[in-house]
């Protein structure tokens, strides 16, 4: 068995294991965190943005983003919402976490739920282009139906979000 890495940037490197005449490619990047946050009146924060992956047309996710190696799963977690929404997040309850995409990557997502309030500004990094909404969890489902949530973590955190009702 032998395996090399074939590419690697800031965010994630793939790398390659051959064992005889079958080659397997992996992704390894930083476990992520997301929450699944509420506002005092029950209003759930969504993002509203596009990705270049999945062409021009906007999609909803819950906030979330990548675990820097200095922080815990409960801080980055916060962080990631503060940055892309401007909420500041609190009472944070984890969920339990879930892999991305198993074939590829053993990258777990941690998912947390929380109470949100509005504080500041978002801070979104070069190339995101995130808008917040509030919805109802009746709207959220609406968008589910409608096909505006096709985030594979935004639904698996729904899940966990909701398993227990």
């Amino acid at each position: 068995m032998d395996t090399s890495v074939v590419h690697s940037n800031p965010w994630f490197s793939i790398s390659i294991t051959e064992i005889a005449a079958q080659s397997w490619y992996r992704v390894e990047r930083s476990d992520s965190a997301m929450i699944v946050g509420r506002t005092p009146d029950e209003r759930i924060l969504v993002l509203r943005g596009t990705r270049d992956t999945t062409g021009s047309r906007s999609f909803y996710e819950f906030p979330s983003g990548a675990i820097e190696p200095d922080e815990t799963l409960a801080d980055a977690a916060i962080r990631e919402t503060r940055e892309e929404s401007g909420y500041s997040a609190s009472s944070l309850v984890a969920l339990g976490s879930f892999v991305e995409s198993p074939g590829i990557s053993a990258s777990r997502c941690h998912v947390f739920s929380a109470t949100l309030e509005a504080t500041h500004s978002a801070a979104l990094e070069p190339g995101e282009d995130w808008t917040p909404s509030l919805v109802t969890l009746e709207e959220l489902w609406a968008l589910v139906r409608g096909g505006d949530v096709i985030d594979g973590g935004t639904l698996a955190a729904l899940a966990l979000c909701l398993g227990g009702r």
